[in-house]
């Protein structure tokens, strides 16, 4: 770690530190502030990415194992009553959704992190720079949950993005959405009672559009010839219209008016899945489309009733995050828009691989593999 990263985290803990006083007077934890440490394992895990794009069938093998869908099960099993409990104080999100969460987030409340809060936020907030703002704000929340004396110090933990206890919440959405539901005086997301922290995520879910008698998601499958221009553009249709296209839903007690989107995130030989709006509060909770799909997939898998259907791709299939920019690098010469040359597969860059890959007469699957790879090194 370098003097000049130092330098400018000694040079941030000041400016901040003195905004802050002069506008939270009344924080008698500020003094925090001065002892605050760079936390150099949180710098390393921000900035030093992988080359390698980590891919969906790992995602799902790590966070929807075998051992996970075991776990959550018995979960469901032995804190039957807690479950009830949320249900009971009109939180009408599905006791295998908010299982996913607990599980996808910290195996179940067995690794919520061990880094000092303010440690990580204010490396953050030094550090990255594009969503400074954020961090800082939510190093001023976990001044507040501090001087609210909702945790000790000494037990302020949580993991290297500042996100905390069983589910994982950041600071200001804690103060905003955390529900002390036993009525203890404070909301305790930390301890090994995980009700407070589930009760807040569903109250959070809630708040977020949640439909009660919808799915999160539904595995499909596509039939011969189907025209995947149709997918992963955000089109929505019922279930009823999808089914008359030849699409097959997996869950067959799906409602046949319920609206739904249907992506293909490996492409034309991955899975498929139909996205209801109960997705969207998933994304609203962690924007991230791998994660919301491996909550929903748990989630089905809980219920009892379903694994995939279909296969993955070959592991050989996938790029690296160096080789998607170079395909993302050679289509914007073509004069197609990917919304930027960064490795990412956001929606404008799935859309100009459907584009590119159609003008080639292949399926235009919007997936970025091998064959696509290969032909724009060969260009």
């Amino acid at each position: 770690m370098g003097s000049e990263l130092i330098s400018q985290f000694e040079k941030w803990r000041e400016a901040f530190f003195a905004q802050t006083r002069s506008s939270h007077e009344d924080f008698e934890f500020l003094a925090h502030l001065e002892t605050v440490c760079f936390d150099e394992e949180v710098w390393n895990k921000s900035n030093n990415q992988p080359e390698e794009i980590f891919s969906l069938q790992k995602y799902f093998e790590i966070l929807t194992s075998d051992t996970q869908i075991v776990t959550g099960t018995e979960k469901l099993g032995s804190e039957s009553k807690m479950f009830g409990a949320i249900g009971d104080f009109g939180l009408s999100v599905s006791r295998e959704v908010l299982a996913a969460i607990w599980g996808v987030e910290t195996r179940y409340g067995e690794i919520k992190g061990d880094h000092p809060v303010l440690d990580a936020l204010a490396t953050l907030a030094t550090t990255n720079t594009r969503r400074r703002d954020f961090f800082e704000q939510n190093l001023i929340s976990a001044l507040q949950i501090l001087q609210d004396g909702i945790v000790p110090p000494d037990q302020f933990k949580g993991s290297w993005a500042g996100a905390m206890g069983h589910t994982q919440f950041m600071p200001t959405v804690y103060l905003e959405y955390g529900i002390d539901i036993r009525h203890r005086g404070k909301v305790d997301i930390w301890g090994d009672d995980p009700l407070d922290a589930l009760a807040s995520t569903a109250n959070y879910l809630h708040k977020h559009g949640w439909v009660e008698y919808l799915p999160v998601l539904s595995e499909v499958l596509v039939p011969p010839g189907f025209d995947f221009l149709k997918l992963n553009n955000g089109h929505e249709s019922t279930v009823s219209n999808w089914q008359k296209e030849g699409i097959e839903f997996v869950n067959k007690e799906v409602p046949l008016n319920a609206n739904t989107e249907i992506i293909s995130p490996t492409g034309k030989n991955g899975p498929k899945f139909a996205l209801f709006c109960n997705f969207k509060s998933i994304l609203a909770y962690n924007p991230s489309r791998p994660y919301a799909l491996a909550v929903g997939y748990l989630a089905n898998c809980l219920t009892g009733k379903q694994t995939l259907v279909s296969s993955w791709p070959s592991a050989e299939t996938y790029l690296t995050k160096s080789e998607l920019k170079k395909v993302q690098s050679y289509l914007v010469g073509k004069g197609y828009d990917t919304g930027g040359i960064d490795g990412l597969t956001g929606p404008k860059t799935i859309k100009s691989i459907q584009h590119y890959q159609k003008s080639r007469g292949w399926i235009p699957d919007g997936f970025p593999d091998r064959e696509l790879y290969q032909a724009v090194v060969s260009d």
